[in-house]
């Protein structure tokens, strides 16, 4: 599994199955925040959502089309960055990011970013 400690408080690791739960709670904490932005979030009712969620990422990554990670800080689940795909023909990828509202202002989403460029 894909594990990066970029520094002392923060590392991107692949979301596994056991995952499910904690994100299903992050997006339903920030859910107000977090619609402003992002359509899916309407659609997230339930941990089973967020389940099909890490099962599509892990298979993206596994088809190599893209890379999702869910952002720890200080060991805990706090947002997730990703390549929502990548172009291997132009050597690009389109990044995507979101993190849980309580976690706003730390500097967490910059070196998270930072990290998976």
């Amino acid at each position: 599994m894909f594990f990066f400690e970029i520094d002392d408080d923060i590392a991107l690791k692949h979301l596994e199955i056991h995952d499910a739960a904690p994100l299903f709670r992050l997006t339903d904490e920030s859910r107000d925040t977090l619609r402003k932005w992002l359509s899916w979030v309407d659609h997230t009712k339930t941990t089973e959502d967020s389940k099909s969620f890490i099962e599509s990422g892990l298979k993206q990554f596994a088809d190599k089309k893209g890379l999702t990670t869910g952002i720890l800080y200080h060991g805990e689940l706090t947002g997730v960055v990703s390549f929502n795909q990548f172009d291997w023909t132009n050597n690009i990828g389109s990044i995507g990011y979101w993190l849980g509202s309580k976690y706003e202002g730390k500097g967490i989403m910059t070196r998270a970013v930072s990290g998976l460029i």
